[in-house]
């Protein structure tokens, strides 16, 4: 009897093996085209040659859509290093294990190694959607990158066109096993929403400009919600607070962040600190090296900018949630020390 239960269960596992095999050969075979997307249509946008517009699109590759985090260094244990004028030569590793890695790309205008036979539309086509020249659809551009109103595409894309070529040649990268098996799973698409409406700088801050940098540009109110891991889209009351992340730095691998909770609630951060002191503070930069925000680039922001971020903050409906420490040890829960 034993024996017999013993040929049955090898013939289960054996069945199950085959099924997960045939499953993950189907799945690497067809993931390809369910992250290339050609048809996606190019905006109608090119550059501009003048200054005003350029000067804008460094203030945003710089400061609030914080390109240059990303694209100015390959050096990720020391992000503090980046300062405005290093170029944006690319290089930057986003390794998620076993499921994919990819790598930051030369955004300068070397002809060969950049941006420089680029045409402005795929440019603005990866801007706005996510997908890159070739149809391929960059998932840390589709969800990671600012959403910017045409205006400030334009102006991006300008100050792109004025930096000096730099020649570096950056891996593409790509899916590995595992994440080709996991693409079946995911619905994975460019972003489709419409474009917002640009809201710019005015004589004094406001809470409009702060809405269109707080929800499109810098991204607080994504980066500080929860979000749903299947959709990469936020499911949590607006900057009330994200999920606990391990740290991704080398030195700190017991450590985890946590976004906190950006409302006026008392337990959020516009509820506690008051409009001079959160200016302040993102001026004031990196305090934590392995941080993921993008504080060099937040520091560059001008006062009246973070202070329309502030009372556009302050404005939200108040969540009462209490995150905790933002930096504590992996695991923490209430009561525990921070």
């Amino acid at each position: 009897m034993f024996a017999k239960l013993g040929r049955l269960l090898v013939r289960l596992v054996l069945g199950v093996l085959v099924v997960l095999a045939g499953y993950l050969t189907y799945a690497v075979a067809t993931a390809g085209g369910r992250v290339n997307f050609p048809d996606t249509p190019r905006p109608a946008l090119a550059a501009s040659t003048d200054p005003a517009v350029i000067e804008r699109g460094r203030y945003l590759v710089n400061g609030p859509a914080h390109c240059a985090q990303c694209h100015s260094g390959d050096d990720r244990d020391h992000p503090e290093r980046i300062v405005t004028g290093i170029p944006l030569a690319g290089g930057l590793l986003f390794s998620l294990g076993p499921i994919a890695s990819t790598w930051s790309a030369n955004l300068t205008p070397d002809r060969e190694t950049g941006i420089g036979l680029l045409s402005d539309a795929d440019l603005a086509r990866t801007l706005r959607t996510g997908v890159q020249h070739d149809g391929v659809l960059s998932v840390l551009m589709r969800y990671s990158a600012a959403e910017l109103a045409d205006e400030d595409i334009v102006a991006v894309i300008s100050y792109l066109r004025s930096q000096a070529p730099v020649k570096h040649a950056v891996a593409r990268g790509g899916w590995k096993l595992l994440g080709k098996a996991m693409l079946p799973l995911v619905k994975l698409s460019p972003r489709q929403t419409p474009p917002p409406v640009a809201v710019q700088a005015g004589a004094e801050p406001s809470i409009e400009r702060g809405a269109y940098l707080a929800d499109h540009v810098v991204l607080c109110t994504l980066c500080h919600s929860r979000f749903d891991m299947k959709t990469f889209s936020a499911v949590g009351p607006k900057a009330g607070g994200g999920s606990p992340e391990p740290s991704h730095g080398d030195h700190d691998t017991d450590m985890e962040f946590v976004t906190p909770n950006l409302t006026a609630d008392p337990t959020g951060y516009t509820g506690r600190v008051e409009e001079e002191y959160f200016v302040k503070r993102l001026k004031s930069g990196r305090a934590i090296t392995s941080s993921i925000m993008p504080w060099e680039n937040i520091k560059q922001m001008t006062d009246d900018d973070l202070r329309s971020v502030y009372r556009y903050l302050k404005s939200l409906p108040p969540v009462h949630n209490d995150t905790g420490p933002s930096y504590r040890k992996r695991g923490w829960k209430p009561g525990d020390p921070g």
